[in-house]
């Protein structure tokens, strides 16, 4: 596995980008400049294709990376001569069952009956040392990420209420078990102590390579409660921080506004130069992208007021809010949940699982 270090100033990442629709997806065209797949992923390897997975969605909905992209990159690396594995580390509990849901909603199950791919079930963890961390010095990482031989991160360009973007950077955020995300919420309160936290992880679990399903991404507030728009690009390279900056050119997004990629620039993360030996950003500019109500800020330079999660009437009293809350701020009443906001930290986590989309982020006295 990788690791990620402070960026050496000759250093060029490449980033490519393709105009695609699940139709017409050529990962062998979008990959060409980089060497092709075989420079990643060598024969007899065991291949992990770390998805987005946030929780049990059908694929419609833009929360999880497509099934079609997965199916796409799974035949390439089968074809290279390697085993790919399927996983991710959906919020909730980090179980078997919560697991088996996720896969069989996001189309999964499908695809792995079809192609004889295995699905990761292997729930165990190890406690991983983090020699630079600025805020974890050690962090529960899933063994299925630590025993593959090499890493395919699939992220989907999605808006996050409290990241603002999760993009490339933030999906190796998966390697940490279930509830232990939402434990780092209440410890981590603080966007930059969070970002920070997101970048440590990043140092001990980097991706080989990052496929990015943008062909169809989620906007407004997401990423559990936006809505799907068609970007119709497929982004790729091995350098996250360059791929996320390549995104938010694309979609005229600033950078710095993105509290993850503010703190890679003070850490000294960010590439010195990005090629682009495709497309560039500028091809593919998406106009009147739609980021989420708590990045305000970022289009009128003010501070955006504080947000509080707000229970409708959409609830169906399912209970995963209560279940990841981590500062135990909902409980469950005979009617719906309530949420005691004198505990609340506004991590959003309850906001990012709902199935239902039923709690909305209001201002609050």
């Amino acid at each position: 596995m990788n690791t990620m270090t402070n960026q050496d100033q000759t250093h060029t990442a490449k980033v490519c980008i393709q105009k695609a629709t699940y139709d017409t997806i050529d990962l062998e065209s979008l990959l060409q400049p980089l060497g092709g797949i075989t420079s990643y992923v060598h024969k007899g390897e065991h291949v992990l294709l770390k998805l987005n997975l946030l929780n049990a969605s059908t694929p419609e909905k833009a929360v999880v990376t497509d099934p079609q992209l997965v199916r796409k990159v799974a035949e390439a690396v089968l074809k290279a001569g390697a085993t790919p594995i399927i996983g991710d580390s959906p919020s909730g509990p980090f179980s078997k069952r919560r697991l088996k849901k996720v896969y069989e909603k996001a189309g999964l199950l499908t695809l792995s009956s079809d192609l004889g791919v295995e699905l990761n079930y292997d729930t165990s963890i190890t406690n991983v040392q983090i020699p630079d961390g600025k805020q974890l010095t050690s962090t529960p990482i899933c063994n299925f990420i630590l025993n593959a031989d090499k890493i395919i991160a699939l992220p989907k360009i999605k808006t996050h209420s409290y990241m603002i973007m999760t993009l490339a950077t933030k999906i190796m955020y998966g390697a940490v078990p279930g509830l232990t995300k939402a434990k780092y919420h209440a410890v981590y309160h603080r966007k930059s102590a969070f970002a920070n936290m997101l970048l440590d992880v990043l140092t001990v679990a980097i991706p080989d390579l990052i496929i990015m399903d943008g062909i169809i991404g989620m906007q407004g507030e997401g990423p559990g409660a936006g809505t799907p728009v068609n970007i119709n690009v497929l982004v790729a390279g091995d350098d996250p921080i360059a791929l996320d900056l390549a995104v938010c050119k694309m979609l005229q997004i600033e950078p710095i506004g993105i509290p993850i990629l503010k703190r890679a620039k003070i850490r000294r993360l960010w590439p010195p130069h990005i090629t682009y030996p495709l497309l560039t950003p500028d091809n593919v500019t998406y106009k009147g992208f739609i980021l989420p109500s708590t990045a305000d800020y970022l289009l009128t330079g003010k501070k955006t007021p504080r947000q509080s999660p707000t229970i409708t009437a959409k609830c169906i009293s399912c209970g995963q809010c209560t279940e990841i809350c981590p500062k135990h701020a909902i409980t469950n009443t005979k009617d719906k949940p309530h949420i005691d906001y004198t505990k609340c930290i506004r991590c959003y986590c309850c906001q990012e699982i709902c199935p239902e989309k039923a709690i909305m982020l209001e201002e609050h006295n």
